[in-house]
């Protein structure tokens, strides 16, 4: 469970590089600053990332559940395991960016509704079948993601309760709580997205107004706020992120320490020491 939750936070961050930080760059400059090829690699990080992000917190409540639940007959997912099922969901989750902007790349465009880089699919590069494929594939495994999550996490209070009723020992309060958070703040974020996408096509494009410009920025705005918000809910409650956090720290701060130890001493080589600095001063001295 914990290398999910290390998995969500690296995706937290990513997409708080690539989407949020430009975003409030770009909000602030009414224009997109940052060049093309950034443009294209925030829509491909939001799309990839964002995607492994809901998929990561369903593992989480399932996996959670499963181990609250059968105690002693759950099979641990190893850390190799954990990794494995992040790597598919990820690369299940490229799928989509990765063969859109090939067909096309030119489709990537600045959104001035909510200041970030979108994509459009053209009628001249998609075909109807291959639009509605992607659509109804993204549709229906984003549903089946927020079901499991939904249904784990309520499975997870279920069994929980029973557990407080027998007494509190036994039960690692501190785990439940980061997933049913994590799970709560996820649930929120993703209604308002949810009402907007089941309305969109009853709400008339001709005239943006409300709904469509000032709904649909608070709609992305909430989802960008809960991406921020993971990271700090896990650094509040799981003292092994915490530890995780400073490992990486370390090793971070090693690394640049031996980059700078090496540089000076390869700049040393090139330099001249103090003697032949010295023997090249006394002939002018004399």
């Amino acid at each position: 469970m914990v290398v999910f939750i290390q998995y969500i936070a690296v995706a937290d961050l990513l997409l708080s590089i690539f989407r949020v930080l430009p975003g409030a760059i770009s909000l602030a400059a009414n224009d997109w600053l940052f060049g093309n090829f950034l443009c294209s690699s925030g829509y491909f990080v939001t799309c990839s990332f964002g995607g492994t992000l809901n998929y990561l917190i369903s593992a989480l409540a399932l996996s959670k559940f499963l181990i609250v639940k059968y105690p002693l007959r759950a099979v641990q997912v190893s850390r190799k395991a954990a990794h494995l099922i992040t790597l598919g969901i990820w690369v299940l989750c490229t799928t989509f960016p990765t063969v859109a902007l090939i067909k096309d790349g030119g489709g990537v465009y600045f959104s001035y509704l909510d200041y970030n880089c979108d994509y459009f699919c053209s009628d001249a590069v998609w075909s109807e079948v291959e639009y509605a494929v992607f659509c109804i594939a993204i549709g229906v495994a984003g549903l089946i993601a927020t079901v499991v999550t939904i249904v784990s996490s309520v499975m997870l209070i279920v069994v929980a309760k029973r557990f407080t009723d027998r007494g509190p020992e036994g039960l690692q309060w501190q785990g439940v709580m980061t997933v049913l958070l994590t799970v709560a703040v996820y649930c929120i974020t993703i209604l308002p997205g949810t009402v907007y996408y089941m309305c969109d096509k009853f709400v008339s494009e001709d005239s943006p107004g409300v709904f469509h410009v000032q709904f649909y920025r608070y709609v992305w705005y909430v989802i960008l706020l809960n991406m921020v918000a993971n990271f700090y809910i896990y650094t509040l409650t799981l003292t092994s992120f915490r530890e995780f956090l400073k490992s990486r720290i370390r090793v971070v701060s090693a690394t640049f320490t031996r980059i700078r130890v090496v540089s000076a001493t390869i700049i040393g080589c090139f330099l001249p020491s103090e003697d032949q600095e010295r023997q090249r001063l006394l002939p002018d001295i004399n």
